[in-house]
């Protein structure tokens, strides 16, 4: 139905602006348009009430808006997380989650169509990928669960990419989104309110230098030594723990920000007293925040969660012994299919 019609979501500003100029719009619609799209997120093109009937007709005939369908949608009982199933025009499905806090309202993003980088203990990796998520993909999650909360007059205050897939290998995507969401003219989120979680992707992370964005990094870190990371993090063999940490050392020098690093427990597998001494090392050589994360179980993976005495003894050697700044991240969704690709797989089956 769109085939000839091009995405508004697809543009950048500077794009916009050519765009409606080439069509004999006013330099000024440029902003009214990108306004709509981006800040009151508005999905039908008649709905532009201050551009005129006349360039309302002409703009729907070359271009449309795109939405997310959502297929599934759940509210945890526990802690008010809201989980979304979206479906895109090809049929692919990919998790969105809307985490609560007192003062912050955080969505969780996906990237990617299922993901390339197959993480041992990740439902997501599991599945497969499939493919990049085009820009507007990437947008339209915040914005459907952004105009939902608005409607209460309430609104997202912070963004992770965190969800489906390795962000930083749909590195230009995510740059973009990330330039559009922090837009004056848009949602107007401050770049220091997001976060990029990543398994070590260096020329991702040498690009987010050369942009010189002000993002948080994530990194998911979950082993201490090359021999142990490669077994559950296949990437680490081509971006292995040696090369990135100066990479990860002169990304703190040029944005003055703390780097998280996030750390999943597996039983029999990386809670030895070892392991926190050699996890204090590298991560005391930052100015850091320290994220254990208790395995949560996926379906069709043998991994385990540790006991929560062997839990608390590793967290306490991290805090007390070697003044680590640590937390033991609380889970979130628990009883709504938490996990990231857990309900994407709950609807497949």
């Amino acid at each position: 139905m769109n085939q000839n019609k091009k995405n508004l979501l697809n543009f950048r500003y500077p794009e916009l602006e050519k765009f409606l100029l080439d069509l004999g719009f006013k330099k000024f619609n440029a902003k009214q348009i990108f306004k709509w799209l981006h800040q009151r997120t508005v999905r039908k093109i008649e709905d532009m009430t201050d551009i005129s009937l006349k360039n309302r007709e002409l703009l729907y005939e070359k271009a449309y808006i795109p939405y997310l369908n959502v297929l599934d949608y759940q509210v945890s009982k526990v802690d008010n997380t809201e989980k979304y199933l979206f479906e895109l025009e090809d049929k692919s499905t990919i998790e969105t989650v809307l985490i609560k806090h007192k003062e912050r309202k955080t969505v969780c993003i996906s990237t990617q169509v299922g993901c390339p980088v197959k993480c041992a203990f990740c439902a997501t990796g599991q599945s497969g990928f499939k493919r990049n998520l085009e820009l507007d993909e990437i947008l339209n999650q915040v914005y459907t669960i952004n105009s939902r909360l608005q409607k209460k007059g309430e609104s997202i205050t912070n963004l992770v990419f965190m969800g489906m897939g390795e962000p930083l290998l749909n590195i230009n995507n995510l740059i973009e989104s990330i330039y559009i969401f922090s837009d004056e003219n848009g949602l107007n989120i401050s770049k220091r309110k997001i976060t990029i979680s990543t398994s070590g992707i260096i020329p991702g992370i040498e690009r987010l230098l050369e942009e010189r964005l002000p993002v948080g990094l994530a990194i998911s870190l979950h082993a201490t030594t090359n021999e142990q990371r490669d077994q559950i993090i296949p990437i680490n063999v081509k971006y292995p723990l040696d090369d990135l940490m100066p990479v990860l050392h002169e990304y703190q020098k040029m944005t003055k920000r703390r780097i998280s690093f996030e750390y999943i427990l597996i039983k029999d597998f990386n809670v030895t007293d070892r392991d926190s001494s050699q996890l204090a090392d590298i991560v005391s050589a930052f100015d850091h925040i320290l994220n254990l994360i208790p395995y949560n179980s996926v379906d069709g993976v043998l991994l385990e969660r540790p006991s929560e005495k062997k839990i608390l003894r590793f967290y306490k050697y991290l805090r007390d012994i070697r003044k680590i700044n640590v937390t033991i991240r609380k889970e979130k969704g628990t009883d709504i299919d938490g996990a990231c690709g857990q309900l994407r797989d709950r609807n497949r089956s």
